[in-house]
């Protein structure tokens, strides 16, 4: 078998401007799902079972990576519990 061939193997650069990008994004994404939540949140601010808020957060998810152009980004996503016991009417 002949081993002279011409496939190269691709080398990862890695490249400070890709890593701040990156980082950029992750911050943005942690802000905006931070948003979204706090929003939930105050929409049901007034909702209250027995004396006590009935939609609250509850720590997080697992962590999660999402898969971007410049390379896969983790994020953690809040839970939120619903105590009525309503489920989705919520």
């Amino acid at each position: 078998m002949d081993d002279n061939h011409n496939v190269t193997g691709l080398l990862k650069l890695e490249n400070p401007l890709n890593e701040l990008l990156k980082q950029g994004a992750q911050q943005l994404l942690a802000q905006a799902i931070e948003a979204e939540v706090q929003a939930l949140l105050d929409n049901f601010e007034s909702l209250h079972v027995n004396g006590k808020q009935a939609v609250v957060r509850n720590a997080h998810l697992p962590g999660r990576t999402l898969q971007t152009g410049l390379g896969d980004i983790s994020v953690k996503v809040p839970k939120v519990r619903d105590r009525t016991g309503r489920g989705d009417q919520v």
